[in-house]
């Protein structure tokens, strides 16, 4: 096997060019003969819907019109075809016509109402489950992975992994996949899981169709089971008043309470969503009373019990923020926002947020100070009884228990890629990162697998010896290196291409928006390829994604988080960021890291800036893995 390397030079120039958005025209999404077959076949059949909706055959229309949808669906996600693809489009307007016309002969919700007795009901059967399991972290307050649950709407969208339903089909539908998969892919994440029950009853609704019969899909689920909002009164604040809701009781209120009392499902009825939610009260009525807290049931839960009931399996509150509560319910609990109506969560800061604040204030020298004050605490919490050297340049601070002649040297190896990476992403600031870069060095494998375990809460792979994290706020930025030596071999490339694969990742980390792992490790390690002169590494790497890449068995696992273990991520990342470099040039590679960027979603962006579908690009790209094929 032969490998001609891409130059680092062209690589970094073609990258700094890369900051015009490029624009994909429709047509650019190509079908291939079966998929035109079938949506041939689709269209064909939404033209016998009109037929059956013309004799009256509304049940059979309706079932018809479902299955017809779910089979676009995954059309639409094997051919990776955008929303505004215009074939997409057109198919989509005659489904949305069709529902439109049964909606008004069988009653609202689209005719699903009259087929709600034939099967699971998504109101009141599943809705309940996914409102008190998913919708907390999938919800209009969080939506992890881009994905809501709080409406049929946004499950119909899908989130960061694509489509979440496929009607008719529970074994390749996502929804019904995430329950039973493996390990820290299974959902609910970090939660226990779905009750067998529960599991079986979502992939038979889903078999059936996945049939929705609320009123209006952009509702929250299982709206139509509940009793309309009573209407409540509003005070606003005068100014005089001696508590401010929205300064001294709200952000506590929403720090502890948010959890359970939120979503379309709140503990006990109460919501503390919006202002309106917490005057309204809950299953037991009113929580608060203006003017009168001891008549007050949140006052009392809050503050007079023996022991105090709220909040649940916490610590007590600060007695601060209980006689706040009681002053501002005897001051009239009135409001002193904009908006009653409106989500609590987005007019008050987080900690988090006011952190970031307080953060974007620092100047560059009080950051570094910031940052010299975590070396040592964060080092110790590792492994207290080595004694670390400290190195600090324009751009990094260098800790570890190595010499202070080889951190010389690292410091060395790190300057001249920094320099290479400000020319990488067009910058002439210095330090690259705010605050500085952090490196720990670790001159075994110990000091490294504790600085897993006690910092990152997690056990390294064996073959794992750097990674990099860089929080938006900066207020995390460092990389950790194992010194494997300089000598490389099949299964360690040498500590400076680790210097250098960890420095690209951890400078592509930089400012919002995530980049999938595979991408950020395998643009760094082809970087260090390219200055390597012993290849041996990146061929048994190369190898090793020859041996994962079997474990994909649809194409957008080839680019989802979890389907590689780490050490096959670097892998399956350096041979398929060379693949789409030397397929497709620099440019378009910088374009996509733009696209991950900014949010979308993996399988799109390579539709987007590839213009071709992930199966057709996997494909090709696994054909380059085989032995014997020469890499160019």
């Amino acid at each position: 096997m032969s490998y001609r390397p891409v130059l680092v030079t062209r690589i970094l120039v073609a990258l700094m060019l890369c900051c015009t958005p490029m624009t994909i025209s429709a047509e650019a999404a190509k079908l291939t003969l079966e998929q035109r077959k079938e949506l041939a076949s689709i269209k064909k059949n939404l033209g016998k819907v009109a037929v059956l909706i013309r004799q009256k055959k509304y049940d059979e229309a309706k079932e018809l019109t479902d299955t017809e949808e779910g089979k676009l669906n995954q059309l639409a996600q094997d051919a990776m075809l955008t929303e505004t693809d215009p074939v997409l489009v057109s198919t989509k307007r005659v489904i949305a016509l069709r529902r439109k016309v049964l909606e008004k002969v069988m009653g609202g919700g689209g005719g699903n109402k009259g087929a709600a007795n034939q099967g699971v009901s998504f109101e009141t059967q599943i809705a309940p489950i996914l409102n008190d399991k998913c919708v907390n972290c999938h919800g209009g307050q969080r939506a992890s992975a881009n994905l809501k649950l709080d409406t049929f709407a946004g499950m119909r969208q899908g989130g960061r992994s694509g489509i979440l339903l496929i009607r008719g089909n529970p074994n390749i539908s996502l929804l019904a996949r995430k329950l039973v998969a493996p390990g820290n892919q299974r959902m609910p994440r970090n939660g226990a899981a779905l009750e067998p029950a529960q599991i079986q009853l979502i992939a038979r609704w889903i078999a059936e169709g996945a049939r929705f019969d609320g009123e209006k899909e952009t509702d929250p689920i299982g709206a139509s089971t509940k009793k309309k909002k009573a209407p409540v009164k509003v005070v606003m604040a005068t100014g005089d008043e001696k508590v401010s809701f929205m300064e001294d009781v709200a952000p506590w209120m929403l720090d502890f309470c948010m959890r359970c009392h939120s979503g379309n499902n709140p503990a006990s009825g109460f919501s503390v969503v919006t202002f309106e939610d917490i005057l309204r009260g809950g299953d037991t009525g009113e929580v608060i009373v203006p003017g009168k807290p001891d008549d007050s049931r949140l006052w009392h839960l809050v503050g007079l019990q023996d022991p105090i009931k709220m909040p649940q399996g916490q610590a007590l509150l600060k007695r601060k923020y209980a006689q706040d509560l009681k002053t501002w319910i005897t001051e009239g609990a009135k409001f002193d926002g904009k908006d009653a109506k409106g989500a609590l969560r987005a007019m008050v800061p987080t900690e988090d947020e006011k952190r970031m604040a307080e953060l974007a204030t620092l100047s560059p020298e009080k950051f570094a100070d910031l940052r010299r004050e975590t070396l040592e605490p964060t080092w110790k919490r590792a492994v207290s009884n080595e004694k670390a050297e400290m190195l600090e340049t324009d751009d990094f601070m260098f800790y570890g228990n190595v010499s202070a002649d080889r951190l010389k040297q690292i410091s060395g190896w790190a300057q001249t890629q920094v320099d290479a990476l400000r020319k990488l992403f067009n910058e002439k600031q210095k330090p690259l990162w705010k605050g500085k870069l952090a490196v720990f060095v670790f001159k075994d494998r110990f000091g490294y697998s504790e600085f897993n375990q006690t910092i990152e809460d997690r056990r390294v792979d064996p073959a794992t010896t750097w990674h990099s994290k860089v929080t938006p706020t900066y207020l995390d930025a460092y990389l950790v290196l194992q010194d494997v030596g300089d000598e490389a071999a099949a299964d360690s490339p040498g500590l400076q291409t680790n210097l250098t694969a960890g420095l690209t990742n951890a400078a592509i980390q930089r400012g919002a928006g995530d980049v999938p792992m595979w991408a950020s490790r395998g643009l760094g390690v082809l970087l260090a390829a390219n200055g390597a002169s012993n290849q041996n590494y990146f061929e048994s790497l190369r190898q090793q994604a020859l041996e994962a890449t079997p474990k994909v068995t649809r194409p957008e696992e080839l680019v989802a988080e979890g389907t590689f273990s780490p050490s096959e991520t670097t892998a399956v990342g350096f041979t398929l960021v060379e693949f789409l470099v030397n397929t497709g040039g620099a440019p378009k590679m910088g374009l996509l890291l733009k696209e991950l960027k900014s949010g979308t979603t993996a399988q799109a962006a390579i539709q987007k800036v590839y213009g071709t579908n992930l199966r057709a690009l996997a494909t090709a790209y696994a054909r380059t893995l085989r032995p014997g094929k020469v890499k160019n």
